[in-house]
């Protein structure tokens, strides 16, 4: 057998794999040891197993094949880091033996930890549902990571493994649209998966206060409180900001706050803005949310919507070229919802018209000016930014960094993506660049166009130019 080369075996799989997925599943497993018959790999946690033997499995065993000549079992050990190490002796909320309780004579379960998961196989029958809740969200599609969401999903995951206290509770924080209700879901979801013995309760602010005020018409609110406060073991509040000046909404649930967290159980929230800045919030519940993890969902640039875009296409077996995807992520769109929204709706579109869904469709549709992108060059506009910024063409592909220099190729490379078909990787070549320069030229060009108005003049006059197509002779900028 060949020896196994672990570097070379992940770089491989790189190729293959969306830069996401690599970076979260991939990056992260660590090489043990190998024999004839098996490689041994380390992972972060049973979760991160549990994922690579669902969704990465083949993919590994046709990487390491390809290195080695053999087809090799996969062995998983969790590694456990020096710091998490007390927190992995923590306990788990199982039920042992419990006596019969009611709502008049309520008792705590006792907590351990759960071993091993074949222990319950036998009795899995007898498993509550897995998230209670009559609104409880189901997506379609798995939480989908791009660099705006990663620390808020690396926070989900650690509340979902629940090997480190410091992630509850957990609030989750970002404007409406950005994925706060899914991400919620995937920690209800991978909570399930790894221990199907918990009683998992989802509830927003709106069905909250509903069911409390129901309970206090139909006397019946020791029932409601049993409910939350007893038999629920972890507790997924979606829109926490909405109780704002609900006085006993937000004393009901400081009471069930602590007692969730008083018998061990997990808690996340998730609001629309931060923590922080709530009005109408009694001090007692404010101070115990200021306390937990807070993490926030910012919002994607421009290359991190085409990745998201890339990914959803990739799960919902949409079949679309790069720069379709490019295409729609320069909509501006509010928020991801809108964003995932608008490839859903442009490629029904294209099926009901059964015509392909390229850039002729796109121009069609007006997302863009497809005659424009079709014959602009990228010589032209290197030509256009020459002549009006004084810039010779050599000075601009250099390695010079002065301001000049730097601010006229960066305004080529902005209207290089904006106005053709290339690729970042060519339009980045052409200047002696890589990809990563070009979108750091773009986002910076947007956000000097917005915040100084005289650079955005200039640029704005290059864009009515290129619109216009005005012979290159008049090229010049007003006195």
């Amino acid at each position: 057998m060949n020896s196994l080369d672990w570097t070379a075996t992940l770089n491989s799989i790189k190729e293959d794999l969306p830069t996401a997925q690599f970076q979260n599943w991939l990056k992260p497993i660590e090489y043990i040891s190998s024999d004839d018959t098996s490689v041994c790999l380390g992972v972060p946690s049973r979760f991160h197993e549990d994922m690579l033997r669902s969704r990465f499995v083949d993919t590994l065993k046709k990487a390491i094949r390809r290195q080695t000549g053999n087809d090799l079992q996969l062995e998983f050990e969790v590694l456990v880091r020096d710091e998490n190490t007390e927190a992995s002796k923590s306990e788990i909320l199982v039920p042992q033996n419990p006596a019969p309780v009611t709502p008049q004579n309520p008792s705590r379960p006792m907590l351990r930890l759960v071993h091993n998961q074949a222990d319950y196989d036998e009795e899995e029958q007898n498993f509550p549902t897995p998230i209670e809740g009559p609104n409880y969200p189901k997506f379609n599609t798995p939480f989908l990571v791009s660099e705006f969401n990663r620390l808020a999903y690396q926070c989900a995951m650690l509340l979902a493994e629940g090997s480190n206290s410091q992630a509850n509770p957990l609030i989750i924080q970002s404007s409406v649209g950005m994925g706060k209700t899914h991400l919620l879901s995937e920690i209800g979801e991978a909570i399930h998966r790894r221990q199907p013995h918990l009683r998992i309760r989802y509830t927003t602010f709106e069905a909250f206060t509903s069911e409390m005020v129901k309970s206090f018409n139909d006397k019946t609110t020791q029932a409601f409180q049993y409910r939350y406060r007893v038999e629920t073991d972890v507790l997924l509040f979606d829109d926490v900001a909405g109780l704002a000046g609900r006085k006993r909404s937000q004393e009901e649930l400081l009471h069930i706050f602590n007692e969730i967290l008083a018998r061990g159980g997990r808690i996340a929230f998730t609001s629309s803005q931060p923590i922080s800045r709530l009005t109408e919030f009694i001090d007692p519940l404010k101070s115990r949310l200021l306390s937990g993890l807070s993490v926030e969902i910012k919002t994607p640039n421009h290359e991190e919507k085409v990745e998201l875009l890339g990914q959803v296409s990739f799960h919902s077996q949409i079949s679309v070229d790069h720069t379709i995807l490019r295409s729609i992520a320069d909509k501006g769109q509010k928020d991801v919802r809108e964003l995932i929204g608008s490839l859903f709706r442009v490629h029904l579109q294209a099926q009901l018209e059964n015509k392909p869904l390229n850039n002729e469709f796109l121009a069609k549709e007006g997302w863009i000016q497809e005659s424009h992108k079709e014959v602009i060059t990228l010589d032209e506009i290197i030509s256009l930014v020459e002549h009006n910024f004084g810039i010779n063409r050599s000075d601009m592909v250099s390695k010079s960094r002065k301001q000049a220099i730097a601010w006229a190729r960066q305004v080529a490379m902005y209207l290089a993506r904006r106005y053709t078909l290339l690729p970042l990787e060519e339009i980045g070549n052409t200047f002696g660049r890589d990809h990563a320069t070009v979108i750091h030229a773009f986002d910076k060009v947007t956000e000097t166009m917005q915040f100084h108005p005289t650079q955005g003049y200039q640029v704005e006059f290059l864009i009515k130019k290129l619109e216009a197509r005005q012979p290159k002779d008049n090229y010049e900028l007003p006195i």
